[in-house]
This record gives C-alpha cells, sequence and structure tokens, in this order.
C-alpha cells in the first residue's frame, strides 16, 4: 500500500498591501490543520484536498496529513510565519518516514520576508526530506508568479483552469490521478518546463469564460491531445507582488522535454501577442455610480452590482476605502454594500445594540491617506449577527466562513429642515477581512441581495460566479486600492525591467533570440 503525504500552505501576497501577514493571520483565515485533523476536515469536501482523498481512497493508499494553512491575500508574509508552518509541514514529512509520493496544494504568488519564491522555498525543502525518486505533484493557482527555481524541486503541475476559480477539487483530482499513473508505472517520469514572456498583465481581465485567458487555455488544452504532454498550465500572475520573477508563466509538464520547451514557448509567445486584451479602461467612482443608479432606475427587478475591483480583499485589499461608500452615502443612494472591513465599527454597533442610532465612522481605518478617510455616518443599527455561514455558491461551496460579529448600519438622512427617515442604503461591516464572493456575505448583514437595487461588492472576479445570475449588470469601478488595476499606480521596486505594461513600448522577439 504506498503512503502519500498531502498537504497545503497558501497565500496570494500583495507587497503594496498596508495589511501585515503574520502567523495569527493564518490562525484566523482558515486555520491551521495537522496530521489527522487536516484528513477529517477536508474529506468529502470540494477543495483541492478534498479532490487528493478522494483518489487516495479509489487507489487505497495510506495517506499521511501534514499541514493546511491559508490566509486572506495581504501583505508579505512575515519571516517567522513562513518558516513556521513550512517547517511544521516538513516536521510531519518526516514523522511519517519513507513516503511514495507528495501531493502539496499551494498558490504560487507567496512572497515571504527572506523567501520572495515562497512555494519554491517550500518544494526545495520538501525535496530535500523525499530524496530524488519520490514524486512532489503540486495544484496552484493561475494567477502565481512562477520560477524556474520551484519548476526544478517538482515533477508535475495542475493549475487551476477557472477564473473565477470553481475547480481546485477537480484539479486536485487530477493532480492525484496523475501520481497514480507514475506509482503504477504507466507513465513515464515527467518534468516542468517553463516560458516567462516579459508580461505583468493586471488580473482584471483574467477570466476564463472569454478574453485572452480563454483563448490560451484552449491552447492548453490542444497541445494536451499529445501523448509525451501530460498538463500545460496557463498562469496570468499576479502583479501587485513586487518581486523579479512575478507575471506570466506557462508551466508544461511532459515526459519528453522537446515537446515540454516548445509547448512552453509556443503558448508563451501566443500570450505575448494577446498582451493588449488584458488592459481593461475602467470607470470613476462618479461615473460608475451615475451609470449604476441610471440602470437600476431603468431596469428594476434585477440588482446592478458595483464591484470595488480594487478594495478586492482576495487580492490584498484593505477591505476598508471609502470613496465608494462616500458617493453613495452623498448622493442618498439605496442598496446594500458587503462587506467593509471595520472590526472597530462592529464593535460599536454590539454596544449600542440592535435597533439604537449613532454616528458611526465607517472604514478608512487601515490607510486614510492612501485610499480614504472614515465616512461618518448617523445610522440605526438594523442587524447584527456572529458572521457565521456556509457558502452556498460556486467558489464558497460548502465551507464555513467566518466573518466575526457583523453589523448592518442603516443611515439616517437628515435633510435641511432637520427631518429625516430611512435612507434605504445598507452598509455591512465585518470584523474579519473577506471578498464578499458569495451571497452569504450579505444575509449575515440581514440583506437578501435579490431584493436591492444596488449591490456594492468588494471583490475583484470570483464574486460573478454567484452574483452574475442574479444581476442586471456588473460595473466595475476604478478606486482607489491595493489591488488597483492600474498598475501605474504603484512603485515597483523589484521587478524584472524592461516588462508590459509599465515598459509599454517593450519590443520582445518571443524568446527566439
Amino acid at each position: 500500500m504506498p503512503t502519500i503525504a498531502i498537504g497545503r500552505i497558501s497565500h496570494e501576497t500583495n507587497t503594496f498591501s498596508p495589511v501585515p501577514t503574520t502567523l495569527a493571520s493564518f490562525e484566523e483565515g482558515e486555520g491551521i490543520l495537522e496530521g489527522d485533523g487536516l484528513i477529517r476536515h477536508h474529506t468529502g469536501g470540494k477543495t483541492g484536498l478534498g479532490g487528493f482523498l478522494d483518489v487516495a481512497a479509489e487507489e487505497r493508499w495510506r495517506v499521511v496529513g501534514t499541514l493546511a494553512a491559508g490566509a486572506t491575500p495581504s501583505g508579505k508574509v512575515a519571516a517567522a510565519a513562513h518558516t513556521g508552518l513550512r517547517d511544521r509541514l516538513l516536521g510531519r514529512l518526516r514523522s511519517a518516514g519513507p513516503v511514495d509520493g507528495v501531493l502539496l496544494h499551494l498558490h504560487g504568488a507567496m512572497c515571504a520576508d527572506g523567501a520572495a519564491d515562497a512555494e519554491g522555498d517550500i518544494c526545495r525543502h520538501v525535496r530535500a526530506v523525499v530524496g530524488p525518486a519520490v514524486p512532489v505533484i503540486v495544484e496552484l493557482d493561475l494567477h502565481g508568479n512562477m520560477t524556474a527555481a520551484f519548476c526544478e524541486s517538482v515533477d508535475a503541475v495542475f493549475a487551476y483552469q477557472t477564473n473565477p476559480h470553481v475547480d481546485p477539487y477537480e484539479r486536485g483530482v487530477d493532480a492525484a490521478r496523475c501520481l497514480a499513473r507514475l506509482l503504477r508505472g504507466e507513465l513515464a517520469r515527467p518534468k516542468v518546463y517553463i516560458a516567462k514572456p516579459p508580461m505583468l498583465p493586471p488580473t482584471i481581465n483574467m477570466r476564463t469564460a472569454e478574453g485572452p485567458m480563454h483563448d490560451l487555455l484552449e491552447d492548453a488544452r490542444a497541445w494536451e491531445a499529445r501523448p509525451e504532454i501530460v498538463n500545460v498550465s496557463v498562469f496570468g500572475g499576479f502583479p501587485y507582488a513586487d518581486f523579479d520573477q512575478a507575471g506570466t508563466a506557462i508551466l508544461v509538464t511532459a515526459t519528453d522535454p522537446a515537446a515540454g520547451r516548445a509547448c512552453a514557448a509556443a503558448i508563451g509567445r501566443r500570450a505575448w501577442d494577446q498582451r493588449a486584451r488584458f488592459l481593461k479602461p475602467l470607470p470613476t467612482v462618479p461615473e460608475a455610480v451615475d451609470r449604476a443608479l441610471r440602470l437600476a432606475a431603468e431596469r428594476p427587478g434585477k440588482p446592478v452590482a458595483l464591484a470595488d475591483v480594487a478594495d478586492n480583499p482576495g487580492g490584498g485589499g484593505t477591505g476598508d476605502t471609502t470613496d465608494l461608500l462616500r458617493e453613495l452615502v452623498g448622493r442618498r443612494a439605496g442598496g446594500a454594500v458587503a462587506c467593509v472591513w471595520d472590526p472597530e465599527t462592529a464593535k460599536q454597533a454590539f454596544r449600542a445594540g440592535l435597533g439604537a442610532t449613532a454616528t458611526f465612522r465607517i472604514g478608512g481605518k487601515v490607510a486614510p491617506e492612501a485610499f480614504g478617510a472614515p465616512v461618518e455616518v448617523t445610522g440605526r443599527v438594523a442587524h447584527l449577527s456572529d458572521g457565521e455561514f456556509v457558502g452556498t455558491g460556486p467558489v464558497v461551496r460548502g465551507r464555513k466562513v467566518r466573518c466575526g460579529p457583523t453589523a448592518q448600519i442603516a443611515p439616517v438622512w437628515r435633510g435641511a429642515d432637520g427631518t429625516g427617515g430611512a435612507g434605504g442604503l445598507k452598509i455591512i461591516v465585518t470584523s474579519v477581512r473577506h471578498a464578499a464572493n458569495d451571497r452569504g456575505f450579505f444575509r449575515i448583514g440581514g440583506v437578501e441581495p435579490e431584493r436591492e437595487p444596488l449591490l456594492v461588492i468588494k471583490s475583484r472576479g470570483h464574486f460573478r460566479a454567484d452574483f452574475e445570475p442574479i444581476t442586471e449588470t456588473i460595473i466595475e469601478v476604478d478606486a482607489p486600492g491595493a489591488a488597483n488595476p492600474n498598475l501605474d499606480r504603484f512603485r515597483f521596486a523589484h521587478v524584472r525591467r524592461p516588462i508590459w505594461p509599465l515598459d509599454p513600448d517593450l519590443v520582445w522577439d518571443g524568446g527566439r533570440g
């Protein structure tokens, strides 16, 4: 009976984010699971580790749980957090004795103090423990910033094929089945080949249902029809990591070196040729709100969504920027905003009590000088909850989400004559930072999103999987935030140069010269 070790350490690091990433970030996020607790938690779940475990049951493997930990995207991971988690995983791996294979679910864009290529560092240490003969196979997010050093430590890579990411389970199954074929001798030992065109595209137009990523993934599936090509993974990259290897990469798992290199180079050149399609102009806050209010009035029945993409906590945004909120409050708009990360306001609302009216300073606590000061609102505490729910949408399906103490503040407008009334705006504040990628993020604030004329969602793209079916339209907004798609807003010090679009006139020969 083969013995297989599984584990996960996941963080998408935004080095421009003012939110620190410590060990407590992982404990507060997904929690840290080890050993049999990891296995119990993920058995039957639609996660990458759940996919590993389902194949393990089919193959009758003995499974060793090492460590599983993840945190909401934020700033550079503290060295102690990275090495502490890595070494706990390695300790479990050593304690297991000889293993026949390793399956890891990592992210690909984790940067730590002292280890900018954190996944490469983790896999290099795993390889040192298990030796050169044991297969190490890794599942990754398609926003990874991949390196040649990482590729040298692993045998196969399986990246997500969907954005929004609704396929971590399926890619986990693919990775584990690849390992099964290797252990049965049905597949020659592959290697991973990499191509890196000089591109650092923003993530705003990396949806896989359409656009350049869709076309590149179609090319990848065509190459995979060749028997020597095991997998082709297309990484759009994550530009908010100021790291010399950030950007687009093509990783090809292949049993034939010539085919692997040719495939990676061909799709890398195609990505370069398609680079302009990754850019997408967005309306300003006033322009977006104008359009949203007009559409909500003209086409009632389904909500209009404003996507505050620059403050996406799923990309390292603080979750508490205020320009869009301030515009809506100033216009006395109706609708719902989810979810502003503001533990201070949530605590104040709980102290005041349900039904109480008070003056709140909402948002703008983390970096007011960069992303907007708090918005002062006199409002009624319309709903209080513990902020916990189980996701029902495609991205969060079946997972328990903990937002901590959560409150809905309903502004009370005051007119020039001193009279006032309910304004119709509902502001949901949470104590734990999350991207609102599921309708449950509204429901914990006492809001049924389908019934609102306007929804403000702090997320870049994953929310679409659950919200597109219920919305009239989605308007992405150019507002301040640590994940703004206009890369000219950021001061890069470490990315390799020249690189597009920071160097828009760059000429590249496709790696041929």
